[in-house]
């Protein structure tokens, strides 16, 4: 990080996190003449830590920054949960963590398509599910990957937004239809190998069947 003056810092320290779309395009303007000759580390944590990543890197390199970063984090809360987290998820989410208990063992065989589900819908809190996966026996490849394939469309919809922040009148805007539209895009294409995965479990099962068939007619007939 290079040395900020005076006036940027203040700039800076004030408007961090950022809250409305007015900090954000002040932090914008400080931070861009930086970030090409001191590239940014930063943990996005809110809808507007991610707008600001857009802003200052762009579609494409603010969705990876956004994408790999937040799942580091929800994976370190994973981690944190694995190890301490267990009497105080149970003291304050007994009911709900056996429910989702209920729900992980019913899909145990597709666990990632399962977590992928419940990041792109607002089904459960975000919280809930990094604090409670390692509980309820969530494994830590599946729930990583899930992560990171089911917030795409909202890590999308919100650096797609930061890098047209000028036309943006309010951080209601980051939900109209059209940035709405291209975040289920992308929902959908993230979305792909899960189908073609499912796809190839389907034909191999049923090439089983036919053979089992096959045979066992040969069986019969002889």
């Amino acid at each position: 990080m290079p040395k900020l003056q005076p006036g940027e810092f203040d700039a800076v320290v004030h408007n961090f996190p950022p809250r409305s779309l007015e900090s954000v395009i002040k932090l914008r303007n400080t931070l861009l003449g930086y970030c090409d000759t001191y590239p940014a580390f930063a943990i996005p944590g809110t809808v507007s830590l991610s707008l600001l990543s857009g802003a200052l890197y762009g579609t494409s390199r603010g969705v990876a920054l956004v994408a790999v970063i937040s799942t580091l984090g929800s994976t370190a809360c994973y981690c944190l949960s694995w190890c301490f987290g267990r009497p105080v998820a149970l003291a304050i989410w007994r009911d709900r963590l056996r429910h989702f208990a209920d729900e992980v063992r019913a899909r145990d065989d597709d666990l990632l398509a399962y977590i992928i589900f419940l990041r792109v819908t607002p089904i459960l809190p975000n919280t809930f599910i990094n604090v409670a996966s390692p509980i309820v026996g969530v494994p830590l490849l599946p729930f990583f990957f899930g992560t990171l394939i089911g917030c795409l469309p909202n890590n999308f919809m919100a650096a797609h937004a930061g890098d047209h922040l000028s036309d943006l009148h309010s951080l209601a805007d980051l939900y109209n239809p059209r940035i709405i539209a291209l975040g289920l895009l992308v929902g959908c294409v993230a979305l792909v190998p899960v189908y073609w995965k499912h796809r190839h479990e389907r034909r191999g099962a049923a090439a089983k069947r036919a053979a089992a068939t096959a045979a066992e007619k040969a069986g019969k007939a002889s």
